[in-house]
């Protein structure tokens, strides 16, 4: 399959006339391929291969414009801090907490409805936006998602981790006053209470 740019060029006589044309077909597969790539690569977090900030935020600001077109519709951002993540990095190196995000994004990933956005935020911080999700059953992902990782066990050379995460959420609907960077600062809050 190959995508391809075209070009139509009519050629005239002397006298103005159309007495032929020139098609000039260009393949762009190659170049779509790479803009694509570099477009992923720009949202997506290399390790986990899960949204990283830049994508969450924007995420985020497109969810909080749908939310102010339809009235009443319940969403939730939650925060998540793994807990022990630097007990891991610090006895086993940088090698093990790599591996661990990794497995821990899996892990997480198991719990999310499809259409939500898990991310990774930066170091041991991921984020998720659940759309079109009443309290209650935000909630319910959200404890699910701890206790997934509360009995997940992390074995890097013959040693054995228990993980633990901090979990803050809050929820908003489509009320005027809702910025991203007030919901991002009051999840942050939530999380560090929790």
């Amino acid at each position: 399959k190959h995508i391809v740019e075209h070009s139509l060029a009519p050629l005239r006589n002397s006298g103005g006339e159309v007495v032929g044309g020139v098609i000039v077909i260009h393949d762009v597969t190659d170049r779509l391929k790479l803009m694509k790539q570099l477009t992923y690569q720009a949202i997506h977090d290399p390790l986990t291969q899960l949204v990283n900030r830049t994508g969450f935020e924007l995420r985020l600001r497109k969810t909080l414009k749908a939310a102010s077109e339809e009235a009443r519709v319940q969403h939730a951002i939650c925060y998540l801090d793994l807990d022990q993540f630097k007990i891991v990095n610090d006895t086993c190196g940088h090698s093990a907490g790599d591996e661990l995000l990794r497995q821990i994004a899996i892990n997480l990933k198991q719990h999310v409805r499809k259409g939500d956005i898990l991310a990774r935020l930066g170091g041991d911080e991921f984020g998720l936006i659940l759309e079109r999700c009443p309290l209650d059953k935000a909630m319910e992902i959200a404890e699910n998602m701890r206790r997934g990782v509360e009995s997940f066990r992390f074995s890097w050379e013959g040693k054995s981790f228990s993980i633990g995460v901090s979990i803050g959420m809050v929820p908003f609907d489509g009320s005027p006053g809702y910025t991203a960077a007030d919901i991002l600062s009051s999840v942050d809050q939530a999380c560090y209470i929790a």
